[in-house]
């Protein structure tokens, strides 16, 4: 009498779980990658937004004549991320210079971004309005 055995043995089921598993844990470090890269853009993101806002209030005072007091650096909490920001001026002949530093640390280490503007400042009416050109 002929014996065939039909359906899985209980090695071929142990092995299909063990590349079953190992699969899931590559999909899940790659998961947890992912998680990282999203965190570090979101905080290179924030971190463009502060700058930017930085020099914008600079070309603003500019415009208006504002004093801003020379250097300053201020802290910022974005979310779960804490900023560093400096503002540098420099005031030449009639060009005003900006340089807005950001620093952070995120799960990968340290970031830095730098944004640098010059505003040319020419005379400004003591009344500090906008002066529409006549027709």
């Amino acid at each position: 009498m002929e014996n065939r055995q039909r359906g899985f043995s209980l090695i071929e089921a142990l092995i299909s779980l063990v590349v079953l598993g190992i699969g899931l844990l590559g999909l899940a470090q790659l998961q947890a990658r992912l998680w990282s890269a999203s965190a570090d853009l979101h905080s290179s993101d924030e971190a463009y937004l502060l700058a930017g806002n930085s020099l914008e209030q600079f070309a603003i005072a500019q415009l208006f004549g504002v004093d801003l007091g020379g250097d300053s650096t201020t802290q910022v909490t974005g979310s779960a991320t804490q900023f560093v920001v400096n503002l540098t001026l420099t005031e030449l002949e009639q060009i005003a210079e900006a340089r807005v530093q950001v620093e952070w640390e995120h799960q990968s280490g340290l970031g830095s971004l730098t944004l640098d503007s010059a505003i040319y400042t020419n005379s400004r009416p003591s009344d500090n309005r906008l002066l529409l050109a006549e027709d």
